[in-house]
């Protein structure tokens, strides 16, 4: 007897989502890289962190699909962009790619909720953590809010900020 696997059109959108978690992974290292680079040493360690979560995230999503045993190629990711011209761009930037994950969960979750209800289920808890990010860098948006972004300002907010 065989056992049973998941639908290749869910297949295909899980590994559409396990490419973007890499792709985020590999963003944050590199503000991590670009951010000790320049002295802001608390924003490197936490977009060190987030790269590491966003390795953990694509690893749920891997276990899921050997767990219904689908091999799991994976992605060929672009290298990430190394230069930002300050500390409040690579936050404008983790926004914008953290809100465009939670976009594209939400959508693979609507897809999912007529193909497969054990992955939709999934795709929910991953959506709920990308809520959670999304609110956590409109936070520090927020806290940017009419502030004098130069370098000494940056570096006072920094730990307010990380």
């Amino acid at each position: 007897m065989t056992p049973k696997t998941l639908d290749q059109k869910v297949v295909d959108i899980i590994l559409e989502l396990i490419a973007s978690e890499y792709d985020a992974s590999f963003m944050y290292k590199g503000m991590s890289n670009w951010a000790q680079g320049v002295g802001f040493e608390k924003a490197s360690s936490f977009y060190a962190s987030e790269s590491a979560d966003e390795l953990t995230h694509s690893n749920k999503l891997q276990k899921y699909l050997v767990d219904w045993n689908v091999v799991v190629d994976i992605p060929e990711i672009p290298a990430p962009r190394v230069e930002y011209g300050s500390l409040v761009q690579t936050i404008e930037e983790a926004y914008k790619a953290e809100y465009s994950l939670y976009e594209k969960y939400e959508d693979m979750a609507k897809k999912m909720f007529s193909l497969d209800l054990c992955t939709f289920a999934l795709l929910q808890e991953m959506l709920a953590i990308q809520l959670k990010a999304v609110t956590e860098y409109s936070d520090k948006l927020n806290m940017l809010e009419g502030v004098d972004a130069s370098k000494t300002n940056l570096l006072l907010l920094e730990k307010k900020l990380f």
